[in-house]
């Protein structure tokens, strides 16, 4: 009993958690980011003559910034910063930004924990073709692991049977694991997507994608 409450307790705080970091992030956006902004936007535009604070505007009365201003131009700088990280200036700028962040101790770990979980979901996940099942460490046993490629070049060379290169990660950081690499017949591909196997390994098997999902045995009386 004590075991099913607890499991449908971390259920729920995983479903839930997405959801709860979404009204955080966009709390922190209009109570903290858009005041600021909004402010330093509303004095450079009062400096220039474009407004007088305090402003009323359509019976609402606005005493030292309009609220929105501040998201508005969050977004706008989020956007510019994703259309840099993709140019060589933005990805050599980004390379000083690690370096910078990995010679301080507490922030090399705070950095390093948030590029993981990023990665997990945005480059990592375009690396992993598809998800597979593996006897491993033994038979009998088996792990969740991606798919990354066919083996080639030396390694096909010096093995008798054709080879897959598939990566098994660990839980829950999904970034962390080991390459090992299994002829095909081994291999067992499943039907999931990639995102559903990240789920399945960060909650440790709590989360269960739905094609693997199994009623519940009925209780007696």
């Amino acid at each position: 009993m004590f075991k099913r409450i607890r499991t449908h307790l971390i259920l729920g705080i995983i479903t839930l958690l997405p959801a709860l970091a979404t009204i955080y992030i966009l709390r922190l956006l209009f109570g903290w980011i858009d005041p600021t902004l909004g402010m330093a936007v509303s004095q450079i535009l009062e400096w220039l003559g474009i407004v007088r604070f305090p402003l009323v505007f359509g019976g609402i009365v606005f005493q030292d910034h309009i609220p929105g201003i501040g998201f508005v131009l969050t977004l706008a700088l989020l956007i510019l910063f994703g259309v840099i990280a993709r140019s060589l200036v933005g990805k050599q700028l980004f390379r000083y930004t690690e370096y910078f962040f990995s010679r301080i101790p507490l922030a090399r770990s705070i950095y390093s924990t948030v590029k993981q979980i990023t990665n997990a979901f945005a480059h990592d996940q375009s690396s992993f073709k598809q998800v597979v099942l593996v006897e491993y460490p033994r038979k009998g046993i088996y792990t969740l692991g991606f798919f990354t490629g066919e083996g080639n070049g030396e390694v096909q060379e010096r093995t008798e049977e054709r080879v897959l290169n598939v990566f098994l990660p660990s839980t829950p950081n999904p970034t962390s694991g080991w390459l090992v690499l299994i002829p095909e017949q081994d291999v067992t591909f499943l039907d999931m997507s990639v995102e559903d196997g990240l789920k399945y390994i960060i909650s440790g098997g709590v989360v269960v994608p739905e094609r693997l999902t199994t009623p519940a045995p009925e209780e007696d009386g």
